[in-house]
């Protein structure tokens, strides 16, 4: 059976190797010739302990397989671990790859396996952003992630009957993975090797890629959440941004005091991760004044996963004119209805961002559509909003379209964001939503005369390419 390598990690994190060692220690004992007591536990027929096990998570797991021989031969059942590793992929793989058992593939990308489980990562460059897209490569052996790239293609010029001064360009971007340069490359050096190769949580991984040969190096490091209890931060010195709805941030300056690695993976934050990419002409690995770091950020699956009631929810891309295709989040969110007593009209500014938080005592809601930026431009740069529509149900209907080439589409109100380079002078100017379908949206930006598009990007085949 093969075995795992041991971590030299803080003490309740190798306990998890030492416990799967105990397992092969027993296996190999001779049994003993005194007749210990048979529990009940002992005594359950094979297929209902394997049930009862494959609800349990990798530590509780090497617990129990650690207390006794007939435990532990349940240890050596590949299916508990094929159940584990399968349950980090969003396609089940049927068999270890290059590796001698699901078990050994499992403890070679411990504890990584949270990238290709959440899968769509945008990144913190600055004004542009990041967005790649993380899967495993059973073939190989590794986990890998690359960058979701667009080309706008050929464009077409069509007349809106409405208002023949609009201009209407055709958008239809070929989406791709960027496969040339991978972003990550985490493997095991020896797949064939009996035992895991594992460093500590807390030392960056080196990621051995083909840019090596051109003295460019790039390494993996782990993130712990910040504190919310801890000193404040102000909203661009955390990862991801606040337009952005998750458990918890990450500083995004690591050389900020008290900003410590996780020591255990009880400080393990599994919705972020660094990378650190330099170029070195020396023969040590040292970092230089010219590296670049990077904090990546994961989404929540409910806030791209269209459902019945919010079927515009996704990763879109959009056509941003001179700055080209970007990636945004839209994200249908419940609003409260405005009190009568306020009745603000659309676009004042008591109708600011809060209300899509503050919805737990209100009665009455309204379905509203927001677009955040994971990649941006230097007017309006990642992680902002690119436009709000408070209300794309009936209150927040202009008109249905009886006009080409949108004839019986919905037109609804909504505030585009617009701001002067270096996202100076930002702010929300009326512009109408054009909702042709779930996966194709048109906005209409008034006072520029202009209309762009956006379009839905299909994840699942890109993670198939």
């Amino acid at each position: 059976m093969a075995s795992v390598a041991s971590f030299h990690e803080h003490p309740s994190d190798r306990r998890l190797l030492e416990q799967q060692q105990r397992v092969d220690e027993i296996l190999h004992e001779q049994p003993s010739t005194h007749q210990r007591p048979s529990s009940l536990f002992d005594q359950l027929p094979p297929e209902i302990l394997h049930y009862i096990l494959s609800h349990l998570s990798a530590r509780d797991l090497t617990s129990v397989f650690a207390t006794c021989r007939i435990l532990a031969a349940h240890g050596t059942n590949d299916l508990l671990w094929a159940e584990l590793v399968n349950s980090h992929l969003p396609f089940r793989i049927n068999d270890p790859g290059p590796f001698s058992s699901f078990r050994r593939l499992y403890f070679a990308h411990q504890p990584c396996w949270f990238i290709p489980q959440y899968k769509i990562w945008f990144a913190d460059v600055e004004h542009t952003g990041r967005l790649i897209l993380a899967r495993y490569d059973n073939r190989r052996g590794v986990i890998e992630g690359y960058r979701i790239i667009a080309e706008r293609g050929a464009r077409q010029f069509h007349v809106w009957e409405s208002n023949p001064d609009v201009i209407i360009q055709s958008f239809n971007p070929t989406v791709r993975l960027w496969l040339d340069d991978p972003v990550l490359m985490l493997k095991d050096p020896n797949p064939s090797s009996p035992t895991a190769s594992c460093q500590p949580l807390w030392v960056e991984r080196r990621m051995p890629m083909a840019s090596e040969s051109q003295h460019v190096f790039n390494s993996l490091s782990l993130c712990s959440p910040e504190s919310p209890q801890g000193r404040a931060l102000s909203d661009d010195q955390l990862w991801p941004p606040p337009t952005v709805i998750s458990d918890h941030r990450v500083c995004r300056d690591t050389g900020t005091p008290n900003v410590q690695p996780p020591r255990d993976s009880s400080q393990l934050s599994e919705l972020t991760f660094r990378v650190r990419r330099w170029a070195s002409f020396r023969l040590a690995l040292s970092p230089n004044p010219n590296e670049a770091q990077l904090t990546y950020a994961t989404l929540d699956p409910s806030l791209y996963t269209p459902t019945k009631d919010k079927p515009y929810q996704g990763i879109w891309i959009g056509d941003y004119s001179a700055h080209g295709c970007e990636f945004l989040l839209f994200c249908q969110r419940d609003l409260p209805l405005p009190s009568a007593s306020r009745n603000p009209s659309p676009g004042s500014q008591d109708e600011d961002e809060n209300e899509y938080t503050n919805t737990k005592d209100s009665h009455m809601r309204r379905i509203g559509l927001a677009a955040v930026k994971l990649t941006g431009d230097p007017n309006v740069p990642r992680g902002e909003l690119s436009f709000i529509a408070d209300d794309i149900g009936p209150n927040g209907l202009i008109r249905v379209s009886d006009e080409e080439p949108y004839r019986g589409s919905p037109i609804v109100r909504c505030l585009g964001h617009v701001a002067g380079l270096g996202f100076r002078d930002h702010t929300f100017i009326s512009s109408q939503l054009i909702l042709i379908s779930p996966d194709y949206v048109a906005h209409y930006w008034e006072e520029m005369g202009h209309i762009s598009y956006f379009r839905r990007v299909d994840i699942d085949s890109l993670l198939q390419t």
